[in-house]
C-alpha cells in the first residue's frame, strides 16, 4: 500500500536495514493468494525483484513458526458468566475540555471473598453509574450467580470504582466497603457518597451508610487494615481530582472503625491527608519491616509517597524524581531478599507524550482567561524548552483569548509555552511528571528505593492491575492495561485490550482462575 493520504505515497520498494551484516539468510514472501516465495542467502547490497509467478506452494504458518502455548489459558467459555460493565454515556471534556484525559472509565474493580462461608469464592464487579454493582456467588460447579446489591441512597446514579471485603465487625463473615467516584458530578453531590454494606451471615448484605462518614467528593480506591493494632479493620480511601478543576488536589481519608462498625474520619494527628495529590490507587503494606502497615500511594501528576505508620500515626516519606502518571501500585518481593517492593503502572512509552521527549511532562493549572473556570496546559519538554502539546486550535476552544493573540499558526509554530501565554503565564499550579515509564521500586532496606523500568511491553500502554503468576514453576506477574478515554489527537491506547482489574479466585475444583475485568466488555477467566 503506497497511499499516505491525500496527494501523499511512498516509494514503491522496501527498504531493510540489516546493520553491519553482510548477508540476509532469508526473505518469505507470501503472496495475497497465500502461495510462498522463500529465497535465502541474499547479499547485503542490490535491489531484490520479486515475481508472484515464482510462488507455486501454499503457505503454512506452522511449516516455518513453532506454535507457542499461550502462558494463560483462556476458559471464559467453561465459567460463562453472563456480566458486562457498561459505561455510562458521559463525556468528560464536555465539562473540562483541557484534561489530558478522562476519569470516569477507570472501573470496573473486583473484590474477592467467601462470602456465605462456604468454602468457594465469590467476588464483587463494580457497575458504571446507572449500572448496579453485582454480587458474582459460586456454585459447587464452578459456575458463579450474579445477585445485584440493594440500593442504597444514590449507588445507582453512583459510579463505582473501587471496593474492598473486609471483617468490620469481628462476626467472621466478610462486609462491602464500595467506593463512589467520577468526573460526572459536583463535589457536595449525594451520587459521590460511598457506601456500606454488611453481612447478615447468610451470604446477603444489609445497607448500612449511617455507619460511615458522608463524603461527597471524587474518589478512587480503598484499601483496609487494622492500622492502630486494635483488633479492628480500618479503611484508607483515596481521593482523586474535583470534576469541575482536574489538577485541584482532593483530600483522602484514613477511617478508623470503634469496633463496632461504625467509622469516623481519623483526624490530622494521626494523618496528614488534605493534600496528598490526585491519587489513583493506595495499598496497606508492612514496607519497613516493623509489625506496622504503612500506606503506599501513588497518582497523576505526583511521586510515589508512603505513609510509614510510627505506632499507629503517618509520616509521609517522598520517593525522589518519582512523580509520574501512576495508574496502579502492587506489592511484593519480586528479588527474593525478604523485603517487599513496589510494582507501579504507568501511562507508558507507546504515546506522544514520551516518544521524542527528553524532559518531564508538565501541567499547568490556572484561570489563564480569568472566566471563572479552570483551564490545564499540559507540556512536554524537549532539550529543556517546553511545547504545548495541544495544537492552537485545539486550546482555542476553551482560551479564546489564543486567537485574538496569534492568528496565523506560524506566529506560534516552534514556540514555548512561555511564549505563547506571555503575561498570563503566571500565579499557577505546576505539576510534573518526570517519568511514564511502568517500573518497580526494589526496597534497599534502608528507607530507600531503586527504580527499574518494566520491559518494552509492559511500555505498550497504561497499566491499570497486575497479578502474581507462576510461569514453569517460576514466580512472575502479568500487568493489564490500555484506555480508551483520550482525545484524538493523543490517540487511544489499544495495545492491552482494555482491562482495569485482575484476581484470582479459587474454582470448587481447587483450581486457581484469574479473573479479569473490562471496562464496556465482559469478565474473562484465565487459568
Amino acid at each position: 500500500m503506497l497511499t499516505r493520504g491525500f496527494q501523499s505515497s511512498t516509494s514503491p520498494l522496501l527498504h531493510f536495514g540489516i546493520g553491519n551484516n553482510m548477508n540476509t539468510d532469508s526473505i518469505l514472501i507470501i503472496w495475497p493468494n497465500q502461495q510462498f516465495e522463500l529465497i535465502k542467502n541474499i547479499p547485503a547490497s542490490g535491489k531484490i525483484t520479486a515475481k508472484q509467478s515464482n510462488a507455486k506452494q501454499l503457505y503454512k504458518r506452522e511449516h516455518f513458526f513453532k506454535e507457542t502455548q499461550p502462558l494463560l489459558k483462556d476458559i471464559s467459555n467453561q465459567i460463562a458468566l453472563n456480566w458486562s460493565h457498561h459505561e455510562n454515556d458521559f463525556i468528560d471534556y464536555n465539562r473540562q475540555y483541557l484534561i489530558p484525559h478522562q476519569l470516569s472509565t477507570r472501573g470496573p474493580k473486583m473484590a474477592v471473598a467467601d462470602i456465605n462461608k462456604d468454602g468457594l469464592d465469590d467476588f464483587f464487579v463494580c457497575g458504571a453509574s446507572e449500572q448496579p454493582g453485582m454480587i458474582m456467588t459460586q456454585t459447587s460447579k464452578g459456575k458463579f450467580n450474579s445477585i445485584p446489591l440493594p440500593n442504597s441512597g444514590m449507588s445507582l446514579h453512583a459510579e463505582k470504582v473501587d471496593a474492598v471485603f473486609f471483617d468490620a465487625n469481628k462476626d467472621g463473615f466478610p462486609d462491602l466497603y464500595i467506593v463512589s467516584g467520577g468526573n460526572q458530578y459536583d463535589d457536595g453531590n449525594p451520587a459521590l457518597a460511598d457506601h456500606f454494606y454488611l453481612n447478615n451471615g447468610k451470604g446477603s448484605f444489609i445497607p448500612s451508610d449511617n455507619l460511615i462518614p458522608t463524603i461527597t467528593k471524587n474518589k478512587s480506591s480503598v484499601t483496609a487494615t487494622d492500622f492502630d493494632h486494635d483488633g479492628d479493620i480500618d479503611l484508607f480511601v483515596s481521593g482523586l481530582s474535583d470534576s469541575k478543576q482536574y489538577g485541584i488536589t482532593q483530600p483522602s481519608y484514613l477511617l478508623v472503625n470503634n469496633g463496632k462498625a461504625v467509622f469516623s474520619v481519623a483526624p490530622p494527628e494521626i494523618i496528614q491527608s488534605q493534600n496528598m495529590g490526585m491519587v489513583t490507587m493506595a495499598t496497606f503494606t508492612d514496607i519497613n519491616n516493623d509489625g506496622w502497615d504503612d500506606i503506599i500511594v501513588v497518582g497523576e501528576w505526583m511521586p510515589l509517597k508512603i505513609l510509614i505508620n510510627n505506632n499507629g500515626k503517618f509520616t509521609e516519606q517522598v520517593i525522589p524524581h518519582s512523580s509520574g502518571l501512576w495508574q496502579t501500585v502492587f506489592i511484593d518481593d519480586l528479588n527474593g531478599d525478604g523485603l517487599k517492593d513496589i510494582l507501579v503502572g504507568n501511562w507508558g512509552h507507546n504515546s506522544k507524550l514520551y516518544a521524542g521527549k527528553n524532559g518531564p511532562l508538565k501541567l499547568y493549572v490556572k484561570d489563564f482567561d480569568k472566566n471563572g473556570s479552570i483551564e490545564q496546559i499540559m507540556s512536554y519538554t524537549i532539550d529543556e524548552k517546553e511545547y504545548t502539546f495541544l495544537a492552537k486550535d485545539e486550546l482555542e476552544r476553551a482560551l479564546p483569548v489564543l486567537k485574538k493573540a496569534y492568528l496565523k499558526y506560524d506566529e506560534v509554530a516552534g514556540k514555548t509555552v512561555q511564549f505563547m501565554f506571555y503575561d498570563l503565564f503566571k500565579d499557577y499550579i505546576e505539576l510534573s511528571a518526570e517519568s511514564l515509564s511502568s517500573s518497580c521500586f526494589f526496597n534497599n532496606g534502608k528507607g530507600g528505593f531503586v527504580q527499574m523500568l518494566l520491559p518494552d511491553a509492559m511500555q505498550m500502554a497504561p497499566i491499570f492491575s497486575f497479578a502474581t503468576v507462576q510461569f514453569n514453576n517460576q514466580a512472575g506477574f502479568v500487568g493489564l492495561g490500555n484506555f480508551y478515554g483520550v482525545g484524538p489527537y493523543e490517540g487511544r491506547y489499544d495495545a492491552l485490550g482494555e482491562a482495569r482489574d485482575a484476581k484470582w479466585i479459587k474454582l470448587a475444583n481447587q483450581k486457581q482462575v484469574l479473573a479479569v475485568s473490562r471496562s464496556n466488555g465482559t469478565i474473562l477467566f484465565y487459568q
